[in-house]
This record gives structure tokens, C-alpha cells and sequence, in this order.
């Protein structure tokens, strides 16, 4: 979310072309096409090449381990997701928060407020 973030500060622009390519992943388009759509992204931190391979693992294993959450949290995601016109694929539920807490970062909040928004701390509370 922080490499998000510092390439959002780098270049807006080019940071929805990041955030679309993930969400083309999440959708379960082919890494390998997704980097040819988005080849001309050159922006700080991890390649985009990366970011996709590596939140391709993540996000399957968020939507493994997912076991539901409030309804109050599902519409607050459900909110953020259709600002953006993001549809989530079904079977997806799992991965939904961190492709939200993505969005909302793009959408102007501070990724630490986005993270405490969420219930997730980088450093958990004693």
C-alpha cells in the first residue's frame, strides 16, 4: 500500500493505470497480457511485474483464509469499490478489503488512516 501510495505521489495518472492492472489481475486476467496493456508504467519502487505476481499470492490466500466480516465493514468496502466502478468476481470476498484499502488510498486517504480504517495495524496493538 505504501508503494501505492509513493507512486501515486510520483504520477496520479500512471497510479490508476497500477491500481487498474491489479484489479484486471483480480479479475483473473493473465499477468503476462496485463503487463503488455500496461507496459509504458515506469514509475518508483517495485515494478509492476512484481506488485502482480506477488498480490496474485496474497490475495488468493486472503480469499482462503476469509471467514466473513460485519456488515457495516461490507458496506463501507462495498462503497469505496463503487466509487471507482470496481465489481467484485465472485469468490472474491477474502481479497475485497485489500483491493478497497488500495482504492481508498488512491481516493485521497492517507494509507495509515486506510489501514486503521480497516482494523489492520503495521505494528499490532498489545
Amino acid at each position: 500500500m505504501i508503494n501505492h501510495y509513493r507512486k501515486m505521489c510520483a504520477d496520479r495518472n500512471k497510479a490508476l493505470g497500477v491500481l487498474r492492472a491489479i484489479v484486471d489481475m483480480w479479475h483473473g486476467i493473465d499477468v503476462d497480457k496485463i503487463l503488455r496493456k500496461f507496459k509504458d508504467i515506469n514509475l518508483p519502487d517495485y515494478p509492476l511485474e512484481y506488485i502482480l505476481y506477488a498480490l496474485e499470492w496474497i490475495l488468493e490466500q486472503e480469499d482462503i483464509n476469509f471467514t466473513g466480516i460485519p456488515q457495516r465493514k461490507q458496506d463501507e468496502i462495498d462503497k469505496i469499490l463503487k466509487t471507482l466502478r470496481i465489481e467484485t468476481p465472485k469468490g472474491r470476498l477474502g481479497s475485497q478489503l485489500a483491493i478497497a484499502l488500495l482504492c481508498d488510498v488512491f481516493l485521497g486517504t492517507h494509507p495509515v488512516e486506510a489501514l486503521l480504517k480497516a482494523n489492520l495495524d503495521i505494528r499490532p496493538r498489545r
